[in-house]
């Protein structure tokens, strides 16, 4: 990782942190042996590991950031085979933005303005997750989608829901409607959007890993007051920043009851003295 870059202190920190997705791949490949996974926002390669951190899943990394770029394909070299890296943004038409339209921030970075249509030689380029996955053929019809962008979520989630709609893979998101100066709008439309699609189930963790809850009914009102929960954090004094939500669709159900049953396991064990897994 790059020297600046703060995803051990995390981990060292808060013990959950970014943990989760390494304990879907089990489940997921125990139903879908052929499963792959899409990595939106891959930064240096640390989602990719984690996937693969019990059973070996093959993952497209798209990730576009110059910074993180040199790290990212240094990693995935150790990572088993199947990798495979897109270098670009996912957006909702293809285009260019400039590289001084990325925010850098102890080792994440968000996009600031809209792709710039036609060529241009000198910008990042941004396309369609479509047309990134024709050149990636492989990965048409991925069982996992992770996104974490910093602010464009669910622009990604609401540009891809073509291929949202027709896959229902299990969604790994980062939801965070206070980045954006559209987020209370985006926010609340992402999520009617993927209900509109089939998905049923969100299971909902802090940013710290901490899992909250699982959302199976009156899904657009519990997610009203989860948004205005962050809003109150920027308001008022901020201890959560975002949430990372899982979203499954009505068919993988029995993932989505396996995944909430670890998450609560976890807890009850480190309280009765079993440990903390971690």
């Amino acid at each position: 990782m790059p020297a600046e870059h703060p995803l051990d202190q995390y981990q060292q920190r808060y013990r959950l942190y970014d943990w989760a997705l390494g304990e879907l791949v089990p489940l997921l490949l125990d139903k879908y042996p052929d499963a792959t996974a899409i990595d939106i926002g891959a930064n240096v390669g640390d989602t990719a590991a984690l996937l693969c951190r019990e059973r070996t899943i093959p993952v497209l990394c798209i990730e576009a950031h110059p910074r993180f770029l040199p790290y990212l394909r240094r990693n995935l070299e150790s990572l088993p085979g199947g990798m495979e890296l897109a270098e670009c943004l996912v957006g909702a038409r293809a285009g260019t933005v400039p590289a001084a339209s990325f925010s850098d921030h102890h080792g994440t970075a968000m996009v600031l303005g809209a792709p710039i249509a036609g060529p241009d030689q000198t910008g990042i380029p941004v396309r369609p997750l479509a047309a990134i996955l024709r050149e990636h053929p492989r990965f048409l019809d991925s069982r996992l989608l992770k996104t974490d962008t910093d602010g464009s979520d669910f622009e990604i989630l609401q540009s891809s829901l073509d291929i949202v709609s027709r896959n229902r893979p299990i969604l790994y998101f980062e939801y965070d409607p206070t980045l954006r100066p559209d987020g209370a709008r985006a926010a609340p439309e992402t999520i009617a959007a993927l209900v509109q699609a089939g998905y049923q189930h969100f299971l909902v963790q802090d940013n710290f890993g901490h899992f909250l809850g699982r959302i199976g009914a009156d899904v657009e009102q519990r997610f009203a007051e989860l948004d205005r929960y962050l809003f109150s954090n920027l308001c008022f004094g901020r201890q959560i920043y975002y949430y990372d939500i899982c979203a499954f669709s009505a068919a993988d159900q029995d993932l989505c009851a396996a995944m909430e049953h670890i998450h609560r396991l976890l807890v009850e064990s480190a309280l009765s003295g079993g440990g903390t897994r971690p």
